[in-house]
């Protein structure tokens, strides 16, 4: 951001931040549609709470309580860029709370669900654990070349999101199901185990649906995508979500050279949260990185001609569109997949509560690890502000995005609809 005194990838201390935090003037802008806060009723779980937090602990010097609230008010955010939209002072409130979430881990403050998902990323290339074969089976029979200039980064979410509402199904809290598997994997069952989950739920066959038609809409186009298969990483946000920003610098310098060696000189992705990873986060944290990145609803427009005579008709459904966070706040991709929605023959394309930029957050952004009761208030009254429109079919471009708001609508009792599903699956 323009004039920001401190840049979050070579800050080393919430005392770098200090400037940025000491001209928060508590107005209060940021706290109406906070979900955190309308999660958590208490102004505490605002921004503003958070800022007059900050602004003690830095004035007194005793960051040791960040360890005390570290769960359960500086984690509890889903990120999800509302209160830096509408602070008047233009305070990059996000990134401070990323870096308070840094100063927290340095000092031992994570817990154990966030080590966990770490260690995922880092050890298998995702936040859920899921085995190489799990994330590539999308791709069967595709005949995808491992190597190419242009790569579609299928997005270990796009390939796993689904275990996310099996979670939910279960009824079986986050916690417990990593005690399970960390014992399942002293004993050698961790992954017979996920085998048989994989081969007999099928939780991601949706998703998996999704990305294939994305390989389909691409070649239409007249785009061969090369896909790195097993090779996939993780783009590495889930670290810097939870603020361990040494991991994801190194782990993003390793993807980076990945890359690289490969030869890939543009990236197609249809997950807005690695869009704005590598957009907008690779370059900051390492300055060389120099890959173009695009949206898959960017390159469909660029062909819209075509991808309208490949695809559905509308049918007379009325849907509505809900704006992943990170497609309309962070990176202003807003109008993009509506005209898409609009070239459908027949469709009505109606908007719901609080849209666009000023869209409201599904329940995602990390808050489904750290805080899943919060995550499930923020995930209903989303639901709710969408299917009070009466649309057949609520459309999104973020599998994150799918995930939490099919819970959302679950949860709330709406189990006959409206039914949640990627704009690719539209089109």
């Amino acid at each position: 951001m323009a004039g920001q005194s401190f840049q979050l990838s070579t800050a080393q201390s919430l005392l770098d931040a200090n400037a940025e935090v000491q001209r928060c003037v508590h107005c209060g802008y940021c706290l109406e549609h906070c979900p955190t806060r309308d999660a958590g009723v208490f102004d505490v779980y605002g921004a503003r709470g958070k800022m007059i937090l900050f602004k003690e602990i830095l004035e007194a010097g005793r960051f040791e309580l960040l360890d005390k609230i570290f769960g359960d008010r500086v984690l509890n955010c889903a990120l999800c860029n509302w209160c830096t939209s509408k602070c008047p002072e233009s305070i990059p409130l996000t990134d401070i709370f990323v870096l308070a979430r840094y100063e927290a881990a340095k000092r031992g403050a994570v817990p154990r669900s966030v080590k966990k998902v770490a260690d995922y990323v880092l050890r298998r290339g995702n936040p859920f654990g899921s085995l190489s074969h799990e994330r590539v089976e999308w791709a069967d029979g595709l005949n995808l070349s491992n190597r190419g200039e242009t790569v579609f980064f299928a997005s270990c979410m796009g390939s796993t999101m689904g275990y996310l509402e099996l979670l939910d199904n279960t009824g079986i809290s986050l916690e417990t199901i990593i005690k399970m598997f960390d014992l399942f994997e002293k004993i050698r069952l961790d992954k017979p185990l996920r085998y048989l989950v994989w081969k007999i739920l099928r939780p991601n066959r949706a998703y998996n649906s999704t990305l294939r038609k994305c390989v389909s809409i691409l070649r239409s186009l007249g785009i061969e995508p090369a896909y790195l298969s097993r090779e996939e990483p993780c783009c590495g946000k889930p670290l810097h979500t939870y603020g361990l920003l040494d991991e994801f610098k190194q782990h993003a310098g390793r993807v980076a050279n990945l890359l690289r060696a490969r030869g890939v000189r543009r990236i197609i992705v249809n997950n807005p949260i690695c869009m704005y990873t590598f957009k907008r986060l690779y370059p900051a944290f390492l300055g060389n990185f120099d890959v173009d990145v695009k949206h898959m609803v960017e390159v469909m427009l660029d062909g819209q001609a075509k991808v309208r005579r490949s695809g559905g008709e509308g049918r007379g459904l009325k849907i509505v569109y809900h704006d992943p966070c990170y497609m309309a706040r962070y990176l202003s991709l807003v109008d993009e997949p509506r005209r898409l929605l609009e070239s459908l023959g027949g469709a009505v394309l109606v908007e719901p509560e609080r849209s666009k930029e000023k869209t409201y957050c599904s329940g995602d952004g990390g808050l489904e690890v750290t805080h899943p009761g919060a995550a499930h208030k923020v995930a209903m009254k989303r639901a709710a502000m969408l299917a009070e429109t009466g649309a057949d079919i609520v459309a999104t471009s973020c599998p994150a995005c799918i995930a939490t708001l099919r819970i959302g609508l679950r949860r709330s009792g709406r189990r006959r609809g409206p039914a949640v599903v990627d704009v690719i699956d539209l089109l």
